[in-house]
């Protein structure tokens, strides 16, 4: 007897009905790994987006300069600072500095400023010790905490840069 083509025959497989949940577990594992992406996302773009305008920022080798073009700089009195050393001892640092100022600020408004200035970098000076303050391996941190204090003191739009032009420790 020849097998009709509505019968099935006996010894063929016939496929199981697994299609919709083949389907069913790709659509599954699709959405849970949307979702984790979705997730990390969420979680991990804070962080990048805080260092994007750093990364978009930061100038390329080839434009970096080894210092910006001098500006006009207006000086102060000299420091007198008394420290101590390791035994107590009074000691004295005396330090000149000058700062950068935008073209258009006046004597009078500098002269306005001055004793904030003054204030901030006696207060630093006066908080290290006297062998803190003459190591040589210690002359940059210093320089770089006096510009940070006194241009917040006097305002970054009056001081773009403190220059220590006298640096003497008896």
């Amino acid at each position: 007897m020849i097998p009709s083509m509505a019968e099935p025959d006996d010894n063929t497989v016939q496929p199981t009905v697994d299609k919709p949940r083949k389907r069913l577990t790709g659509v599954l594992a699709i959405l849970v790994l949307t979702l984790g992406a979705g997730v990390a996302g969420t979680i991990l773009s804070p962080r990048l987006m805080a260092m994007a305008p750093a990364l978009a920022k930061s100038p390329k080798p080839s434009e970096t300069k080894a210092d910006p073009e001098p500006g006009a700089t207006m000086d102060f009195s000299p420091l007198v600072v008394d420290v101590r050393d390791a035994q107590q001892t009074p000691r004295h640092i005396r330090v000149g500095i000058s700062v950068e100022v935008p073209e258009s600020l006046t004597r009078e408004e500098f002269k306005n400023l001055v004793p904030r200035g003054r204030e901030a970098a006696i207060r630093y000076l006066r908080a290290k010790s006297f062998e803190f303050l003459t190591d040589s391996s210690s002359f940059e941190k210093v320089a770089s905490e006096l510009d940070a204090r006194i241009t917040n003191a006097m305002g970054h739009k009056h001081a773009k840069r403190v220059l220590i032009t006298d640096y003497v420790s008896q």
